[in-house]
């Protein structure tokens, strides 16, 4: 006699049989339609286990399928979903299942647990009903269920109700830690690109953060090219001809398409990229090919670097060192930091001051020197680039007054770059930038300036519990004692700072002769360029007056005007160093 099977509590005799309860008899499962349906969570940085455990509870399905003599029809895979009410994504292979329910075509559904099929009442109710209304059967756990039966959805009810439970405590659990780690200055979750995790050899537990020797260089130059206004497409660019492995968690089906249509392959890389396109070729899915060397964990190198991955790792302040929590900083010095609070803070200024500009003006887009940064100055909007049958012009778009058609004003493009980075040139090895970019001791430069970061880094996180303590979120006494924990740091800061907003780029550029500045302007790409005019000159396009830009003798210089800006620290009464107008 074969192994019996349980239906609710009660076991009965003969394992192909199944009291419904309902006063029908006994009935043999033999030759229903199954379908097994698997689920995972997620695997947080454990790819090597990717795929294993849906694959173990799938096996698990079919030796009960086996044992009841039922015939497996189709399988859901939901990996990498959750099932509690916290999820962020919808389980696509369970709402199908629902389906096929629904339109009669399974009799009974297999799975690992009750936790695998749901861990929330109203999605167990939904189930349970479809299932009991088309007269499908559960199976989990090696226990068949019939739900049309009172104890039966009892039983199943019971174990539902535990599992919300768990997924209840094991959330409040888990913020715990996550709070205790914040305070800690612990990481948590998956290490950032540029860091590595160090344990120990025999007990396995964390000892340290530190910087992955080949990507911590990587993070630093970006930023740093960041800092200095290049283009992020164009340093994602340079990095992928440079073949700089790019950062990815696995491998996708677009990788395996790419890897298939490299031109060059390195000699390493020769087996996987023939294999790649011998694969696809026979007509297998791009998909399953991924999957495939995921489970291998071969070498992720057909990922790709993007723009967008640029500017998240120069606006990423654990670069600096720094363990954040929902956006807050808890924990200074928490690991090594690869990029200065210095550089970090460039790295927003200048993001910021893109986001702030038109699109066809920002780094990689603006193809002429002034546009979107010299001004109007009758209605002070930026002026744009425009080309007539005289060439090209700089003309400000905004219509005339009472409505009138018309430009405030215009001026030819070739001219007047060469007029304002005569001035800029001019300025640039003149004695008195000499002396205002470069006087002082350069390690007290650095000082004052990674001060300035502290001070701003401080003051954004007061703001941050401030709001918290606004929304109800922090009580008034935590933030007052917060508040005098780090208004005397910030005042300390504030006294010693000053600007960051020159780009370093600039001090390529100071030179003691013209020709010597000349030369270095032509080594800045022209993202560059434009950065540098922005932060050290004011520039505005007058009035000329129709037909006088032809008139021979007409001074460029009367029609547009050239500040330039402080680069000195301004002293206060009190001694404290502010930024210069």
């Amino acid at each position: 006699m074969t192994t019996s099977v349980v239906a609710g509590q009660r076991e009965i005799p003969g394992s192909l049989v199944l009291n419904r309860g309902g006063g029908e008899g006994p009935r043999s499962l033999a030759g229903l339609r199954g379908g097994r349906y698997a689920r995972k969570s997620a695997y947080r940085g454990k790819n090597g286990r990717r795929g294993f455990s849906v694959r173990e509870q799938l096996t698990g399905s079919q030796d009960d399928a086996d044992r009841l003599g039922v015939n497996l029809v189709e399988d859901f895979v939901d990996d990498d979903r959750s099932a509690s009410r916290f999820r962020d994504r919808e389980r696509e292979e369970f709402e199908r299942m629902i389906e096929w329910i629904e339109q009669g075509k399974l009799d009974i559904v297999f799975a690992w647990g009750s936790s695998r099929l749901q861990r929330e009442l109203d999605v167990y109710t939904r189930l349970r009903n479809a299932c009991a209304k088309h007269g499908v059967l559960w199976c989990y756990g090696g226990k068949v269920y019939d739900l049309s039966n009172k104890d039966d959805r009892f039983r199943t009810g019971l174990d539902a109700l535990i599992g919300e439970r768990e997924v209840d405590e094991l959330r409040d659990n888990v913020k715990r830690t996550l709070r205790a780690n914040a305070v800690t200055g612990r990481p948590h979750g998956i290490s950032p690109y540029g860091y590595r995790r160090v344990y120990d050899e025999k007990t396995g537990a964390f000892l340290r953060e530190e910087k992955d020797p080949q990507q911590a260089p990587i993070v630093k130059e970006i930023c740093i090219r960041v800092a200095n206004g290049e283009a992020y497409k164009a340093i994602a660019t340079d990095l992928m001809k440079r073949c700089v492995p790019a950062p990815a968690l696995r491998w996708t089906k677009g990788m395996v398409v790419r890897l298939s249509r490299f031109q060059t392959v390195v000699a390493a890389h020769a087996a996987l990229f023939e294999e790649a396109v011998a694969r696809l070729a026979r007509g297998e899915e791009s998909l399953a090919i991924a999957q495939d060397f995921n489970e291998r964990d071969e070498p992720l190198i057909a990922a790709v670097w993007h723009g967008a991955t640029i500017k998240d790792f120069a606006t990423d302040i654990r670069y600096t060192g720094a363990r954040t929590h929902h956006g807050v900083v808890t924990s200074d010095g928490a690991w090594p930091k690869i990029v200065s609070k210095r550089i970090y803070l460039k790295c927003q200024s200048v993001i910021k001051a893109r986001a702030s500009k038109a699109t066809n003006s920002r780094p990689g887009m603006a193809r002429y020197l002034l546009s979107a940064i010299m001004g109007c100055s009758e209605c002070r909007v930026p002026v744009v680039s425009n080309p007539t049958d005289w060439g090209m012009n700089y003309q400000c778009k905004t219509p005339g007054t009472d409505g009138a058609t018309g430009y405030h004003v215009s001026g030819k493009q070739e001219p007047i770059d060469a007029y304002v980075l005569g001035e800029l040139f001019g300025w640039l090895s003149s004695p008195d930038f000499v002396e205002a970019y470069t006087a002082g001791d350069k390690e007290l430069q650095e000082k004052i300036a990674e001060a300035e970061a502290d001070a701003e880094l401080l003051n954004t996180r007061l703001t941050e519990f401030r709001d918290k303590a606004i929304a109800g979120e922090l009580s008034a006494d935590s933030f007052a004692a917060i508040e005098a924990g780090l208004a005397p740091k910030i005042a300390e800061a504030e006294k010693v700072a000053a600007s960051l907003r020159t780009p370093d780029v600039v001090k390529d550029l100071v030179a003691p002769s013209r020709k010597e500045v000349e030369g270095a302007w032509k080594r800045l790409t022209l993202p560059q360029q434009r950065l540098v005019i922005e932060s050290l000159l004011e520039i505005k396009l007058h009035p000329v007056g129709k037909g006088r830009h032809s008139r021979a003798g007409v001074a460029i210089s009367s029609y547009v005007t050239v500040v330039r800006k402080s680069l000195r620290p301004t002293v206060t009464e009190q001694g404290q160093l502010v930024k210069a107008a």
